[in-house]
């Protein structure tokens, strides 16, 4: 569900898992904002929450398959060490409550991953790099090591990004795929070229994958339940209301991030 600038996942009464579209962005005021009241709308009889109690944390990302855990630790550091441990992390998690945590993306995929029994949630950002490296298994490895967290218990949501009729790649990018192990079958096809007038290397087709499938299977593959997985049908290069990078991001101008995070209750 959609409402201002935040849709929202069904994972459970225990959390708060949402994407925000680009009038929120990545601000990390407005997210507090929009989610503070949204603890507070489906709170039930599990009393109110004061904004000031929740606090923010996010990661720089760099495309690899690093998994930062977040205790309470870590909010007693200084800023610059926080931002010295989130460097180069693709997916944070945490058993905190009342905790906002997220990654942000642009045609990427956001994956969201919630254990209702430990009450513990992690947060990835997979691109087509992270997903080779398979960073939403390894997410779900490290909790499992930190939490306990048993996989066919968990729900998820993938969020929007990118999807198999936009995502044309290169050869190289397929073939870094099969190299890796990966059944392309059902989850790659090739196209005509998208931009044919611009295109300089004179194929009439290309390779596209779809990233969310691939990750959905991911996860089915580590344990989770087929039925237990949320998947967004959001293309965020053909819906204006998210940013992509492949519409946005041209001659060195650089588009906003969407941000996919939760916060989980007391």
């Amino acid at each position: 569900m959609m409402t201002d600038g935040i849709l929202t996942y069904t994972l459970g009464n225990g959390i708060v898992a949402f994407t925000t579209d680009r009038t929120v962005g990545r601000d990390s005021e407005k997210i507090t904002e929009a989610v503070w009241r949204r603890l507070n709308d489906t709170a039930g009889g599990a009393g109110q929450c004061h904004k000031e109690q929740l606090r923010f944390a996010r990661p720089h990302q760099t495309h690899d398959d690093k998994v930062m855990p977040v205790a309470e630790e870590y909010f007693s550091l200084t800023e610059q060490t926080q931002r010295m441990l989130m460097e180069g992390k693709d997916a944070v998690m945490t058993d905190m409550a009342q905790v906002i945590l997220g990654v942000s993306t642009a045609d990427c995929i956001p994956v969201l991953l919630y254990d209702p029994e430990h009450h513990a949630a992690a947060a990835v950002h997979a691109g087509w790099r992270g997903t080779v490296k398979r960073i939403v298994r390894k997410t779900l490895e490290q909790m499992r090591l930190m939490y306990h967290t048993d996989a066919a218990v968990c729900r998820a949501a993938i969020g929007p990004g990118i999807s198999l009729d936009s995502f044309e790649v290169g050869d190289e990018v397929y073939a870094t795929f099969v190299q890796a192990g990966f059944d392309m079958n059902g989850v790659a096809q090739r196209y005509p070229v998208m931009r044919a007038a611009e295109s300089t290397s004179g194929q009439t087709e290309k390779w596209h994958i779809d990233l969310k499938e691939i990750n959905r299977r991911q996860m089915m593959m580590a344990g989770l339940m087929e039925e237990n997985i949320e998947v967004s049908t959001i293309d965020t290069l053909t819906d204006t209301r998210f940013y992509s990078a492949r519409r946005e991001q041209k001659d060195g101008i650089k588009c906003g991030r969407i941000f996919t995070g939760f916060v989980m209750r007391p």
